[in-house]
């Protein structure tokens, strides 16, 4: 990754605070999340390296830059993968979560994953990302990145408990 995205401040890019800076906050080495970028900010990911955007925002979402359309035809002039993944409400539901969990072993990598203010992007990772990492541990990483996802600690843990007894159809 180059420096044309700037380093993730405390103030920009948390979850509930919309910034005017696009700030890609690292969950893992191959996941970035972050708001919803512009045309212009589409360009300077792929400058920096990105080479996929998941997109976890539904078409016509207040305060949306682009729709799914738009941002997909921003993606390709860039050479970056796409996929949209729309999430309604913070809470997403399991087929979000698989798509998710299999966009992020099929996409080329690094992925930037965006909504309204990365949270829900965070969420769905934290989620997808329970047969490699403790409930505590997604915790600790989200919340270090500025997302508090306590409140999804039982749900997590249960995701978890259905993967290992093959519940997971």
């Amino acid at each position: 990754m180059n420096s044309d995205i700037p380093a993730y401040s405390r103030n920009a890019g948390r979850a509930g605070a919309p910034s005017d800076l696009l700030a890609p906050v690292a969950l893992s080495k191959e996941l970035f999340v972050g708001r919803s970028p512009t045309p212009k900010e589409v360009a300077a990911l792929a400058g920096a390296g990105f080479r996929s955007i998941i997109n976890n925002r539904p078409d016509g979402e207040k305060d949306s830059p682009m729709t799914s359309a738009e941002t997909e035809a921003a993606a390709g002039e860039q050479g970056l993968t796409y996929r949209h993944i729309p999430v309604e409400g913070r809470n997403p539901l399991e087929k979000d979560v698989r798509g998710f969990a299999e966009a992020l072993s099929t996409l080329p990598q690094p992925i930037y994953a965006c909504c309204r203010s990365g949270g829900r992007s965070a969420s769905l990772w934290a989620l997808a990302s329970v047969r490699e990492l403790t409930t505590a541990e997604l915790i600790r990483i989200c919340a270090d990145a500025g997302f508090d996802l306590s409140w999804l600690e039982a749900k997590m843990d249960m995701r978890r408990e259905q993967l290992q007894d093959g519940n997971d159809d």
